[in-house]
């Protein structure tokens, strides 16, 4: 073989040696975004690092219809609050406060609608919660229902009790969250949501008298939060009403989402953080 020859053949071997060796010999480096080297990562995403939009995208992270961890948590209950509720009897006469009817649920003594007037669905004791879903494959209810329980006020009365801040909402989990299914692609459930700041109204019934025809009633006990309750008891006779409108915020200890995952910021920069500040009360009203 001719000189030029061998240096010819020499030039082609080094060429071949250079093409494509760069993405098999560093996997890790800058430009390895493509599908078969990212794994978590979206397909033919490139970028430098793990830093790329390979490792935020994908079914892997809980896309829709995968059934990833993002995915399934959505649906679980939010953390509630604690708004502080009083109720006061100004008028001349004993109301009651309390379920007109017997419906094997715990109902509030208060109703909640938001700013448009839209009552907010309490939690009932009845429920089929996304999250008892996705941890246990089952939820639902009890066999035995509740007894309801009447709070006598008299005139100049008033009752404390709190709000947690959550209503329900119906959710569609999929069935790929959850152990044993059914095989359908998604299971109706309920998920408790927090209200964010905002203008709220607050509702209450109170009846002139107490029914205690459909259970047996226990004597009446005064209670430390105020009134006297009667266990068994539903409210009858002539009703009144009552309602209060407010703007919920941080002075009633209502925080946006992303704040209330941190330390609750103090809602009278007058004082100094960290001092203990008591937040408003919402005040629902009975007057003649």
């Amino acid at each position: 073989m001719s000189h030029l020859a061998r240096l010819g053949l020499a030039l082609l071997v080094s060429t071949l040696t250079a093409c494509g060796g760069k993405s098999s010999a560093i996997p890790g480096g800058e430009g390895h975004g493509g599908a078969d080297t990212a794994g978590s990562g979206g397909t033919g995403t490139s970028g430098t690092g793990s830093g790329g939009q390979g490792q935020s995208g994908g079914a892997s992270t809980g896309g829709a219809g995968s059934g990833g961890a993002d995915t399934c948590a959505r649906f679980d209950d939010d953390l509630p609050t604690s708004v502080q509720v009083a109720i006061s009897n100004q008028t001349s006469e004993v109301i009651y406060l309390g379920q007109e009817a017997m419906t094997c649920n715990i109902e509030p003594l208060f109703a909640v609608a938001d700013a448009a007037g839209t009552p907010l669905p309490s939690m009932n004791f009845c429920r089929q919660p996304c999250l008892s879903l996705r941890r246990d494959g089952s939820g639902g209810c009890v066999t035995i229902c509740p007894s309801p329980t009447a709070v006598a006020l008299q005139p100049n009365d008033v009752t404390y009790t709190t709000w947690d801040g959550l209503f329900r909402v119906q959710g569609q989990l999929p069935t790929s969250c959850v152990a044993s299914s059914s095989g359908a692609p998604t299971i109706s459930c309920d998920q408790a949501k927090r209200i964010q700041p905002g203008t709220f109204t607050f509702s209450a019934r109170a009846g002139s008298a107490i029914d205690c025809s459909g259970s047996t009633c226990q004597p009446c006990s005064n209670s430390a939060a105020g009134g006297c309750s009667t266990p068994g008891g539903l409210i009858t006779g002539a009703m009144h009403s009552a309602e209060t409108t407010v703007v919920l915020d941080a002075s009633y200890g209502v925080f946006p989402s992303n704040v209330q995952a941190k330390a609750a910021p103090n809602p009278n920069p007058n004082l100094p953080q960290g001092d203990p500040i008591a937040p408003l009360t919402v005040e629902i009203v009975f007057r003649d």
